[in-house]
């Protein structure tokens, strides 16, 4: 049975179930390579080296990876709740809305990838972030500092994604589209359009608050005596040249094709 024969919803799941894999083969370890740039406070080595540490073997590219999947699936059902109606008539509001508003659930998956990726187990990420005193203290404050780029995050990534969509084609009938330029073909015009507008303005919006947090979260992960203040450690941090390098790596991780 060929692609024409498929109804719509098929064409549609098919699609998106070929996305969901392509996004998360290369989401996560472009995601690693993110946090660890972010976590090198002191841009002690280039951003090659972290890459070619990041693709050194398929256990460090997609370190973290099972709570990155559990992360974004969250984020995207989580938007899909939202009525179509309203997404389509306040695109960038319902999407800001969820992200706010869940972002202590969304927070949860997220400090486990973080401490995966730091080196610990997310047995005793769990542990030491959910089961003592110290622990929630540092999530809750975590979650404060996560929470406004979270909400701009989905804002300029679903709330973008539901306004642009109908812009360039999303609204087209799958059937016609395949029996003219092809499903493969014409969807990947419109990413050529949609991810690189989507990704540069997302990775603008959510750069302060997911760099900090994701420090806020690596010296949560270490810990040790003797250890800088936070905001010691942020002061001396976010210079031109970090902020750049963070910029550029995010730049790399947004959006995926789960978010469409």
């Amino acid at each position: 049975m060929g692609v024409e024969e498929w109804s719509t919803d098929s064409i549609k799941m098919a699609s998106g179930l070929g996305g969901s894999i392509l996004s998360n083969a290369l989401g996560i370890p472009f995601d690693r390579f993110r946090v660890v740039v972010a976590q090198d406070v002191a841009s002690a080595h280039g951003l090659n080296k972290h890459l070619l540490a990041t693709f050194q073997s398929p256990g460090a590219a997609f370190t973290g990876g099972f709570a990155r999947i559990s992360m974004k699936q969250i984020a995207a059902s989580l938007n899909l709740y939202v009525p179509q109606e309203i997404r389509q008539e306040y695109p960038f509001a319902s999407a800001f809305g969820v992200g706010v508003c869940f972002s202590p659930i969304l927070n949860v998956p997220r400090m486990m990838q973080l401490g995966r990726i730091s080196g610990n187990s997310y047995p005793e990420t769990f542990r030491n972030t959910f089961m003592s005193g110290s622990g929630l203290k540092a999530y809750a404050q975590n979650t404060a500092m996560f929470a406004p780029g979270e909400g701009l995050r989905m804002m300029m990534c679903f709330g973008m994604k539901d306004w642009i969509m109908p812009r360039i084609g999303g609204k087209a009938d799958a059937h016609e589209v395949q029996a003219t330029t092809g499903v493969a073909l014409y969807t990947a015009k419109m990413a050529c359009i949609a991810g690189p507008a989507v990704a540069a303005v997302e990775t603008t919006f959510a750069l302060t608050t997911e760099t900090i947090s994701t420090i806020h979260a690596n010296m949560h992960a270490k810990g040790g005596a003797g250890q800088q203040s936070f905001a010691e450690v942020v002061k001396k941090t976010i210079t031109p040249a970090y902020t750049a390098r963070c910029w550029t790596c995010l730049l790399y991780t947004s959006p995926s094709p789960r978010d469409s």
